[in-house]
């Protein structure tokens, strides 16, 4: 690999990393050490906060796939977001559940951990994300029904 391909992948890491702290780890919650996200808070607007919160996480997992994460890899972060969605869109449950899931930043961990695997993409990955995606409107549709 390439001294210049490293510099970049290390760039959209150290990018990854500020994106999953805003979005996990923006705020200090007073009185504490403890932090909450702009996608906890995102996440407390009924039903349709859950699925903007997955479709951000989403940008993460495409991250992975582009600077070339293994399709287990991708899976595991597939399954992190729908994880943090389905628990997250129980009203009261899901939002405390928001406060320490942390999708986020467990999916830049993995990329981190696992560094670069595959110098071209593996077509999969996108299947994953697709699955993932369709998921995550089945279940928002299935709430939807379940509600009205």
């Amino acid at each position: 690999m390439s001294e210049e391909r490293n510099e970049i992948i290390e760039e959209r890491i150290i990018r990854l990393k500020r994106l999953s702290e805003r979005l996990d780890e923006t705020f200090t919650v007073p009185g504490t050490d403890y932090k909450i996200g702009i996608e906890s808070i995102i996440g407390a607007i009924p039903l349709v906060g859950d699925l903007i919160g997955g479709i951000i996480s989403t940008y993460i997992m495409y991250s992975g796939i582009k600077i070339g994460a293994s399709p287990r890899i991708i899976a595991q972060m597939a399954a992190n977001i729908a994880v943090d969605f389905a628990i997250g869109s129980i009203p009261i449950v899901g939002d405390l559940f928001d406060f320490v899931w942390k999708a986020n930043k467990k999916n830049v961990k993995l990329i981190e951990e696992v560094g670069v695997l595959n110098e071209e993409t593996n077509k999969i990955n996108y299947l994953i994300v697709a699955a993932l995606i369709v998921g995550l409107v089945a279940i928002m549709l299935a709430i939807l029904a379940i509600i009205s």
